[in-house]
């Protein structure tokens, strides 16, 4: 990285001492508080007695990145990196600032207007790290400013985060910030939360290109077409530039939580084989702006292989993937419900995925107003050899007392994850209701596990239980050709 930017022949800090108003303060190795820590790179624009034109990333390689002016040294990229520095602050005329070079300029007082420059005098920041001496002027707006080559680059403290999170380097979104043209772009770059997200957001959908088949990646692409224009247009960030911080944060501040929830929802998602034979997720996005009301839906796709099909449309037909949940207006209801966004979220888990056996867990999370979600999950075994559900009777044998081995179990393992939670212990006649029907057991290699939703037992809310049982435990009870052995 040091070898890039030394390469690029404007990066030279054209500032000198002669460019100050008044005596400055006596170098040390700390910086003032006012410029100690880290500032991120947000603007870049060429400077205004250069050949006015719309930089490319290459004409300004230090954007986005972040700076940290600590104790005796300068840490950011190479023309701004210092393993000696010495600080100093002080005052300078509009006039001598950059060297003198903006009152050279034609109209230079409308360009330092348009600089944020308007003060007679900038708050100077000056750092001693040999030759030459490099200068930030304070704006308006209390950014940094300082020029480099014929490139004026703006800082500010990073936003959206707390700012000793973040470490000198690239701090930007997944895309070239040079090249933002809409408010929402803009926002995402200049806002660190939410470039942070961005990143984390790009390099997650990168890594699907990847791991996907072209079938299954396009659902993602599609999706995610359609989730930014939902986004931007929701939130606002479809209109100019807002002149004012308050209304630019009010912007910002819906974007962040969208942000945040889509790198959750994108974490993990990955293919699964088994020999030839992969699982892939699959997504499904539908929004409708004017309702305040959208939908993701991931689900698994099985391919290739003689069994696919069959559980691809398994799959299909249970879980309705021929309709929309936010269809159900019982369910996600039209009346009373203001500005208040609502949400559908489906996803899954897989706990085995082999040449015999599928087991997974889907989960919805649906938000349909009020204080919390609708919470249901699911799971389902599928038997690859026979293309079929696997039920409970083909894994034990009846005349056993399996239920009973299992109900004891699960008593006293949930007593002890309710008691934690200060929570009444779960009736037996709910313990036993759950244990007996097959879409609460996911089945793994080595154990099972019997999945309590809470909401529907023991009255509390706000997650799942799960109670592990190792195979061994339960191969007295199961039948010698189960197919989950």
């Amino acid at each position: 990285m040091t070898a890039r930017f030394a390469a690029a022949g404007l990066l030279l800090w054209l500032l000198s001492a002669s460019a100050m108003a008044g005596p400055m303060l006596p170098a040390g190795p700390s910086p003032e508080a006012g410029l100690a820590g880290v500032w991120r790179v947000i603007g870049a624009k060429p400077a205004p007695w250069s050949k006015l034109h719309k930089l490319t990333r290459k004409e300004a390689p230090l954007l986005e990145y972040a700076v940290d002016f600590a104790n005796g040294e300068v840490r950011g990229p190479a023309p701004v990196s210092c393993k000696s520095a010495t600080y100093s602050s002080g005052v300078t005329y509009r006039d001598e600032a950059f060297g003198g070079a903006l009152a050279r300029s034609k109209d230079s007082g409308a360009l330092a207007k348009a600089w944020k420059l308007s003060s007679p005098q900038l708050s100077t920041f000056r750092i001693y790290c040999g030759e030459p001496i490099r200068d930030f002027y304070f704006d308006d707006n209390a950014d940094l400013v300082a020029i480099v080559g014929e490139v004026i680059y703006t800082l500010e403290r990073p936003t959206g985060m707390d700012p000793q999170q973040y470490q000198a380097g690239y701090s930007g979104p997944s895309f070239d910030c040079s090249a933002a043209k809409t408010t929402g772009e803009r926002l995402v770059c200049i806002d660190a939360q939410l470039s942070k997200s961005d990143k984390s957001l790009g390099e997650a959908y990168s890594a699907l290109r990847r791991d996907l088949s072209p079938e299954s990646f396009a659902t993602f692409a599609f999706a995610q077409r359609a989730w930014l224009a939902y986004v931007m247009q929701t939130c606002g960030a479809n209109v100019p530039m807002p002149a004012t911080f308050g209304d630019r944060n009010v912007i910002v501040d819906c974007l962040r939580p969208e942000y945040y929830d889509r790198v959750n929802i994108f974490s993990g998602l990955k293919a699964e084989k088994a020999g030839t034979v992969s699982l892939e997720p699959r997504m499904r996005f539908r929004a409708r702006a004017k309702l305040q009301i959208q939908e993701t839906d991931i689900y698994p796709w099985m391919s290739p292989g003689p069994h696919s099909a069959r559980f691809n449309a398994f799959v299909y037909r249970i879980l309705s993937l021929d309709r929309w949940r936010t269809d159900n207006q019982e369910l996600f209801r039209r009346e009373d419900v203001g500005q208040i966004r609502l949400a559908a979220r489906r996803d899954y888990s897989l706990a085995r995925f082999d040449k015999r056996i599928v087991s997974f867990q889907v989960s919805s999370d649906d938000y349909t107003g009020g204080n919390h979600g609708v919470l249901t999950q699911r799971s389902f075994t599928w038997d690859l050899v026979k293309s079929r559900l696997i039920t409970l009777d083909e894994i034990f044998v009846a005349d056993r007392d399996w239920k009973v081995f299992v109900g004891a179990l699960c008593k006293e393992e949930l007593h002890k994850q309710f008691s934690e939670r200060e929570a009444p212990d779960v009736e037996d006649s709910e313990i036993a209701e759950t244990i007996a029907d097959g879409r609460n057991w996911l089945w793994r290699s080595d154990q099972a596990a019997v999945v309590f939703l809470v909401g529907t037992i023991g009255g509390l809310t706000g997650g799942e239980f799960n109670v592990d049982i190792p195979l061994a435990a339960l191969k007295p009870y199961m039948k010698s050709d189960a197919p989950v052995r």
